[in-house]
């Protein structure tokens, strides 16, 4: 397995110098690019398409939810961790709303950050349920409105689902990653990813979080 891309963002140059230094003694992560502002993030995005982008949310000229928008909308495989100092912050809400697979708080050891970019790397969301929560049931409501105009509902999507897609996407939406649905299931983790990809491909699903939505207007989801 090759190293694990990951892209540094953030307004603040001792932050970026901190974690450059956490990262750079791994031997099973490559640091591919730095950048001080969503704009600048989402140009190197497009240039190097990393695995994983550390993301600060609060910069100036494109913040991290704006940016976190754009690199799922263009680069659905590439994982978001958002970073911030508080993860009762409305912003982590709003950038997991847009995509996010995961938040880390600026003071985690250097053990914690690591971990959470192999977990996300394996498509795991770490998401504290409360917020992943409010995230989901705050789609749900913006979307109520828009359902009469979309070309079908949610339930349409669900029954292209197979049986076992239909239990991949309810572990995938409470946190689990591709390995640990592995193990539950008793199958591969490629035979997960395969059907991960088939569950987005049929709802037109940019990201775990977006399926987890179709799932929860559907029904098949509670939170």
């Amino acid at each position: 397995m090759g190293k694990i891309r990951v892209l540094i963002v953030d307004d603040h140059p001792v932050v970026l110098e901190g974690l450059r230094t956490m990262l750079s003694t791994d031997r099973n992560i490559e640091i591919v690019g730095e950048a001080c502002d969503g704009a600048e993030a989402v140009a190197i995005v497009e240039d190097k398409e990393p695995n994983v982008v550390l993301m600060d949310i609060r910069m100036s000229n494109m913040d991290g939810v704006q940016a976190t928008r754009r690199i799922k909308h263009q680069f659905p495989s590439t994982a978001v961790i958002v970073l911030t100092m508080y993860d009762t912050d409305a912003y982590v809400v709003d950038a997991v709303r847009a995509g996010a697979s995961g938040y880390l708080l600026k003071d985690a050891t250097r053990e914690m950050v690591v971990d959470t970019i192999r977990a996300v790397n394996s498509g795991a969301t770490l998401i504290k349920t409360s917020l992943l929560t409010k995230a989901i049931s705050s789609l749900v409501q913006s979307q109520k409105g828009r359902q009469v105009t979309e070309p079908s509902s949610p339930e349409d999507g669900m029954e292209k689902l197979t049986a076992r897609e239909r239990e991949v996407l309810k572990l995938a939406a409470v946190g689990y990653s591709n390995k640990d649905i592995a193990k539950e299931l008793n199958i591969t983790q490629d035979t997960v990813k395969k059907h991960m990809q088939s569950i987005l491909g049929k709802l037109h699903a940019s990201s775990r979080i977006h399926a987890a939505i179709q799932a929860t207007r559907a029904g098949i989801i509670k939170y």
